[in-house]
Parts: C-alpha cells; sequence; structure tokens
C-alpha cells in the first residue's frame, strides 16, 4: 500500500453507457399512462377461455403424473401455473392469483411429485377450476379467504410429512 497521496493528475474515465444510448432519456408521457390504465379498467376481456387453456395444460400434466412410472418433469406444471398466477389479477381474477401462487410456491418447494404432492395439486386443480368455471373476480370475500387459508394449510400438512432430511 502505497504512503503517497493521489496524484492531482488523477483522471476519472466515464464509461459510455450503452443502454441509455439506446433507450435515450425520459419517461414516459403521463397522459399515455393515464389512457392505459383507462382501457384496462374499461376493457373488459373475457379470461375465462384463456384461463381454462392454461388449467387444461395443468390438469393434463397432473394426469401424466398420477400414470407416470419414472420421474415426471415438475417445470412443466410450473409453467401454466405461472400463467395464472401473472394474469388473474390484471383481469380481476384475484382469488384465482392467490390460489395459483400458493400452488406455485408449492411446486418449488417440493423435491419431486410423489403421491401426496400430486393430491396436493389435485386440490389446486378443482379449485382453479371452480374459480374458473364460475368466473369468481375479486378475492372471493370471506370464502376466498377460508379456502385460500385451507389450501395453504394442506401445504404445510404435506412439508410436515415430507419434511427435507
Amino acid at each position: 500500500m502505497s504512503t503517497n497521496p493521489p496524484s492531482a493528475t488523477a483522471r476519472f474515465i466515464k464509461p459510455p453507457n450503452i443502454l441509455k444510448q439506446k433507450v435515450g432519456v425520459g419517461g414516459i408521457d403521463e397522459s399515455l399512462l393515464d389512457q392505459s390504465q383507462e382501457y384496462i379498467e374499461n376493457t373488459d376481456l373475457d379470461f375465462a377461455p384463456i384461463a381454462q387453456q392454461f388449467l387444461k395444460e395443468f390438469s393434463s400434466y397432473i394426469k401424466k403424473a398420477r400414470t407416470a412410472k419414472g420421474e415426471i418433469n415438475k417445470e412443466k406444471l410450473v409453467r401454466p401455473i405461472m400463467q395464472l398466477k401473472a394474469n388473474g389479477g390484471m383481469f380481476r381474477y384475484q382469488l384465482l392469483t392467490d390460489v395459483a401462487d400458493i400452488c406455485l410456491q408449492f411446486l418449488e418447494g417440493i423435491e419431486g411429485l410423489n403421491k401426496d404432492a400430486i393430491e396436493v395439486l389435485a386440490a389446486h386443480e378443482k379449485t382453479l377450476e371452480l374459480i374458473i368455471l364460475h368466473q369468481l373476480k375479486g378475492d372471493g370475500g370471506g370464502e376466498g379467504y377460508a379456502l385460500v387459508k385451507e389450501l395453504d394449510k394442506a401445504c404445510k400438512r404435506y412439508f410436515k410429512k415430507h419434511k427435507k432430511a
């Protein structure tokens, strides 16, 4: 370590900000943000058919997991659930998002798909199916909260029974 003071002739080099050069400066015009928000709030797109496709994909993988002789790739279960979680709230299906979130956390926490894990996933599947079928928008009120709480308890029971070594 040098005991000499820094040189008065030191140069500071500022590297070019390539990303800033590509996108420019400034932000998004407030009026565009307001128009976008208004469009989202006033447009009533039917999310149910889209959600049914994601649920159908999820259901088919659960069915395959029940009959699989070997290891099944749980990542295939994650994709449709992630889509339901991400899109549910945007289309005012908050309960769908909440249930999908619990399911996603469960999938991320398990090592593999055993019989008990498949049953927990099947409970989520049935719940998601009912939410989509009945087009339950919003958070489901007290019943929705109770439902989310019970699914959360089912996941906790699974993890208690199948503790990691």
